[in-house]
């Protein structure tokens, strides 16, 4: 998202900012041994005591950001941003000269890539803006009315997987429709506003929903739900925010917007966020469509990574095909089958509690012989097994008799239970891969490291690029869609009879600040009702 620093005399004037006091090192060494001891009792809640997983978490976080950032700050290796201690950034202009010359090679492949991506994130709007605005009269209604057909089957063809998640399976018709007319800008904002209705409509059937919104860190498990994100998204998160403020930056160049600077949002060791900061002097001297242009870009190019990732997926898994032949055999011959590692008391998902129905029916140490009639080689076949339990699943178990310490077969039927808003299927147990002593050559180990790594990457940037792109449009500020939505709206305000531009775009800009203020409210009574 494009940056701004003002640099209007008159708003000097007026906005009287008190600079950031740089701390002696005597104060920054306090806040990074506070925030080391936040970062152990936070460990200490979360894996000794095993309880109070949220507070724990936040305590982790907390302080691992802040004893990172003091540290950052005390050295002068990086600046505050918004909250000092939490948050810092790197500034730098040594990579404006490699925007320019991308700008002179491919701004107008740029400009296109912008120019689709404007009209994925606003539907019919952006194709009445760019096109149809101008015909007038039937020739524009049957450019809308084939434009609405072509988006509907885009939307059918590649955004229904979202909704085979039960949660959000009623969302389908009200989002296609906010899709056709606002792009991914209107089906985020429908989605949150209609999964909040949901939720407020739980309080009334006391039924408890999984929160919508929830802050995602690569690595950091959320309380109720587990691992979201392997640690690796990093990787991916990086590349998509570099993609995506280069973008951005790209066409601000070839426009002749001058750029200040670049740089990243660090939250402790990780980046979080980047930027390419413009003047707004010349920022604002571009015209609409160009503007749009800008704006659009970084999200038109998450978007474009979408495919990139799925041909990168294949060629990928091509390439190592032949090499996964050789890493199972030396893993089947390393381990020799699955056993119980544990079993939990409960299960739970979003604050729901139920009795684990592996309790008292497979214990630590039982060897699964096969689940629903079929051999177990890897965990994957266990979980498998699982989610497709219709609705028992029955595990054969060896088991070892502590009167004659020998192992017999039994059969176990266990009813998983189901959380059916987000098609989870639980039972309670943990499972280990049972070791032969026969080790895994070296080799083989950092080519399965190497593979599954690289594989979860390309995964998450499949994912990740989609989750940025299409919610960058949302016709809200502070996201670019904000900006988009007040330009490519505002001649439809006209019978409104605002005396300027600039009035008619404050109105819609509020409008949505609105809309997604609500949206945001509602979708934070999961975790009302999850912490009551």
């Amino acid at each position: 998202m494009p940056s701004s620093k003002n640099h209007s005399v008159e708003q000097k004037k007026k906005v009287h900012k008190l600079p950031f006091i740089k701390p002696t090192k005597n104060e920054l060494n306090n806040k990074i041994w506070a925030g080391v001891i936040c970062f152990i009792i936070g460990l200490f809640l979360v894996y000794v005591i095993k309880s109070l997983d949220f507070i724990g978490w936040i305590l982790i976080l907390f302080g691992f950001f802040q004893s990172t950032n003091s540290f950052w700050l005390k050295y002068n290796f990086s600046q505050p941003f918004l909250v000092p201690y939490l948050f810092t950034m790197i500034k730098t202009k040594k990579f404006i000269d490699v925007i320019h010359f991308i700008a002179t090679k491919f701004a107008k492949i740029l400009e296109l890539i912008s120019l689709v991506g404007s009209i994925l994130g606003f539907g019919l709007v952006a194709v009445d803006y760019w096109f149809a605005r101008k015909l007038g009269g039937v020739k524009r209604i049957v450019v809308l009315t084939i434009s609405a057909i072509i988006l509907g089957a885009f939307f059918y063809f590649s955004c229904a997987i979202l909704f085979s998640v039960p949660a959000l399976a009623p969302l389908f018709i009200p989002c296609l429709i906010g899709f056709v007319f606002l792009g991914f800008g209107g089906m985020s904002i429908v989605m949150l506003l209609g999964y909040g209705l949901i939720s407020l409509g739980g309080l009334f059937i006391e039924k408890q929903m999984c929160p919508a919104l929830a802050p995602v860190l690569p690595g950091v498990p959320i309380p109720g739900f587990g691992i979201a994100i392997p640690l690796v998204g990093w990787v991916s998160l990086f590349i998509i925010l570099v993609i995506h403020e280069l973008s951005h930056g790209v066409l601000m160049s070839y426009y002749k917007t001058k750029i200040n600077s670049v740089g990243l949002v660090l939250a402790g060791l990780l980046p979080i966020g980047a930027f390419v900061e413009q003047e707004d002097v010349t920022f604002d001297k571009l015209d609409d469509k160009k503007a749009l242009l800008v704006l659009s870009a970084g999200s038109a190019s998450n978007l474009l990574l979408i495919p990139i990732s799925v041909i990168l997926l294949i060629i990928f898994s091509l390439v190592v095909s032949p090499f996964l032949s050789e890493i199972n055999e030396s893993q089947n011959l390393a381990y020799s089958g699955v056993m119980i590692q544990g079993v939990e008391d409960s299960v739970s998902l979003c604050g729901v509690d139920f009795n684990a129905p592996a309790k008292g029916k497979l214990f630590e140490g039982d060897i699964v012989k096969q689940v629903n009639g079929i051999d177990v080689n890897s965990m994957q076949s266990i979980l498998n097994g699982v989610s497709k339990a219709n609705p028992d699943v029955n595990f054969l178990v060896s088991r070892r008799n502590v009167d004659n310490n020998e192992y017999n077969n039994i059969s176990v039927l266990i009813t998983p239970v189901f959380f059916e808003d987000m098609n989870i299927k639980k039972i309670g147990a943990a499972f280990a891969l049972i070791p032969t002593g026969i080790s895994v050559p070296l080799h083989i180990q950092i080519l399965a490291f190497f593979i599954s790594n690289i594989n979860m990457i390309l995964l998450l940037l499949l994912i990740i690029s989609f989750a940025a792109g299409s919610f960058n449009y949302l016709p809200s500020e502070p996201f670019d869609g904000g900006k988009m939505a007040k330009i490519m709206l505002e001649p439809y305000t006209n019978f409104m009879k605002f005396k300027s531009k600039e009035e008619s775009r404050k109105f819609i800009g509020r409008i949505f600040v609105w809309l997604v203020i609500i949206a945001v409210l509602l979708n934070l009574i999961p975790y009302l009702t999850m912490l009551i």
